[in-house]
């Protein structure tokens, strides 16, 4: 081709993309879990997981899968029980709850439309008649925020005075709470750590309720802040003075009065075998429980 056919030439920028155009998304891609309980029915859990997303969508994280055998093996935490997931992203273990028998699942991820419609779909297509039936839920939330929209799934009250005079909603309590919650590969999100824990104690059953939280510390130089998340959670309540006038950089803001415990510590295969750090560290997943008094 002569230099007047170039670029430059008479055809110009016929085929340059415009400004304005950005390539369309990864496909979705999918990822079959196998139950390590032979027992168990269905063996296999295929999930539809994001083509790609900012908030980490798109993998089906170590901490899930290890969780979700977790569960099979301790069926108590499941059947007849009502959950709650936090940042569910493929909701692997919500469906292993669902299938184990709990009695409602609630299913959260951050309110971003491509995140809650994948969780949707996997929800019809794991547990089509849990879906149908309203046992199992997918909805937007985010930590921290107002729980009332969560716990109005086990307290029908709540959902009517909705629709009521603000200070009618402010009046119907729960009276049902979560007996599980689940939080899993959560904890590298540092300065969501608080608004975590609040939902966690407005919505967790006081006594017999848990929440459990299995993560990897990924960034393995940033191990104390992910395990920061524990000391928040078992530091005590502080209770302010009516009429404190102190700022918020002045005053302590205390703990959440959790009891922590934790319960399990296994190997796996890093996430990301290029990442730098400790490959130990970034292979090991760590499983708490919690509770309130």
């Amino acid at each position: 081709m002569s230099d007047s056919d170039s670029s430059d030439g008479e055809l110009g920028d016929m085929f340059a993309l415009p400004k304005e155009y950005s390539p369309p998304p990864p496909e979705p891609t999918f990822e079959v879990f196998t139950r390590t309980c032979q027992d168990k029915h269905p063996q296999e859990i295929k999930l539809r997981l994001v083509g790609s997303h900012p908030l980490w969508g798109h993998y089906l994280w170590n901490a899930a899968k290890v969780f979700a055998n977790w569960m099979d093996n301790h069926p108590e935490h499941s059947l007849g029980k009502s959950v709650l997931e936090l940042g569910a992203g493929a909701a692997l273990p919500s469906f292993v709850a669902a299938i184990n028998g709990a009695s409602k699942v609630i299913i959260t991820d951050y309110p971003d439309n491509d995140l809650i419609a994948n969780i949707q779909y996997n929800a019809e297509h794991v547990t089509p008649q849990q879906t149908k039936d309203g046992t199992v839920v997918v909805q937007g939330y985010l930590w921290g925020s107002n729980t009332r929209p969560l716990l109005a799934h086990l307290n029908p009250a709540m959902s009517d005075a909705s629709s009521g005079s603000p200070s009618t909603q402010d009046t119907v309590q729960p009276k049902q709470l979560f007996d599980t919650i689940i939080l899993s590969d959560l904890l590298f999100n540092h300065s969501q750590h608080r608004s975590m824990l609040k939902t966690c104690k407005e919505t967790l059953k006081p006594g017999t309720g848990r929440v459990f939280v299995f993560f990897t510390h990924h960034r393995p130089w940033l191990a104390d802040a992910d395990n920061k998340f524990f000391e928040i959670a078992a530091a005590p309540v502080i209770e302010h003075p009516e009429g404190d006038e102190s700022s918020d950089d002045e005053r302590d803001p205390g703990g959440f009065g959790f009891k922590v415990e934790k319960v399990l510590e296994e190997k796996m295969t890093p996430m990301f075998l290029e990442d730098p750090g400790s490959e130990e560290v970034r292979a090991t997943v760590h499983g708490y429980i919690m509770w309130l008094e």
